[in-house]
């Protein structure tokens, strides 16, 4: 928890100086700060059950340089020392990332993010080393580029992302020690619906296309996985003029086929959380 703190710190401190740096008398918009602070009842990420059932919060803010760029971070972590539990299963989860955004457009925005899951207590054969991007590291790059039509009229977004680089690896045999990069990628597609009473409904489908490397845990290994089925419901509440607080539920289904690597948490995920945004 130490490591992760400082390096938040560090990685908030370079953020800043570096976006000093690069802002130019042409600058559109004001420099700000966008942060959030979610509290949930667990971690699902695209169909992946990470950390258990146990609550999680998750810092994440993103800085507007300019109309255009923006660089940002995110962070979970559910307060569990052990990596596992006393059956195998996942126990103790942190995550942070770091991110580059670019609006190539008013629909296409493409992003660099670097993954960082360093494990919750020491583990054989694995190593918590930052800027480790070998088959023993805890980090990965995913290239994202996220079609969102919303200024368009069009409340639909689709997002396109492939890990570059880092612990994506697949092994020919058993001989094979050093492996090849995967490529693995996930294609997502959301739809947000403007409902009575204030709220919002966002059904999505989202899919892993090339699972050769078991990057993604809980999907198939040899085909496309449907992994990622499900509808987030969500209400704003505003506290005052800077701060809102987004109440939500998000309800997942993993439809891989693989039954086995959907073990212990099965095929569906009901997730209730809140938002506090700044």
């Amino acid at each position: 928890m130490k490591k992760v703190v400082i390096i938040l710190a560090f990685m908030l401190t370079s953020t800043v100086t570096f976006a000093q740096e690069i802002v130019s008398d042409t600058l559109k918009v004001e420099k700000k700060w966008d942060i959030n602070l979610d509290i949930a009842s667990r971690y699902i990420w695209r169909g992946q059950s990470w950390g258990g059932n146990y609550p999680v919060a998750q810092l994440y803010g993103n800085y507007n340089v300019n109309d255009k760029f923006s660089v940002g971070f995110w962070t979970t972590h559910n307060f569990k020392k052990a990596y596992y539990d006393a059956n195998g299963a996942s126990k103790g989860y942190q995550e942070l990332d770091l991110i580059l955004n670019y609006a190539v457009s008013d629909f296409l925005t493409v992003s660099v993010q670097d993954y960082y899951w360093p494990s919750t207590d020491k583990q054989e054969g694995v190593s918590n080393d930052f800027f480790n991007f070998g088959n023993d590291g805890s980090q990965s790059i995913d290239l994202q580029f996220l079609f969102d039509f919303s200024e368009k009229g069009v409340p639909i977004w689709f997002t396109l992302s492939t890990l570059v680089a880092g612990n994506d690896f697949r092994y020919k045999d058993d001989n094979d020690v050093k492996g090849k990069q995967n490529f693995t990628t996930y294609v997502e597609l959301g739809y947000k619906i403007e409902a009575p009473l204030g709220l919002s409904v966002s059904p999505v489908v989202g899919a892993v296309l090339n699972n050769k490397a078991g990057y993604y845990s809980y999907a198939d290994y040899d085909k496309p996985s449907f992994v990622n089925l499900g509808c987030k419901v969500s209400k704003e509440i505003k506290l005052n003029k800077s701060i809102t607080m987004p109440i939500w539920l998000n309800y997942t289904y993993n439809a891989a086929s693989n039954k086995a690597n959907l073990e212990p948490f099965g095929k569906q995920f009901l997730v209730a959380g809140v938002t506090f945004s700044y």
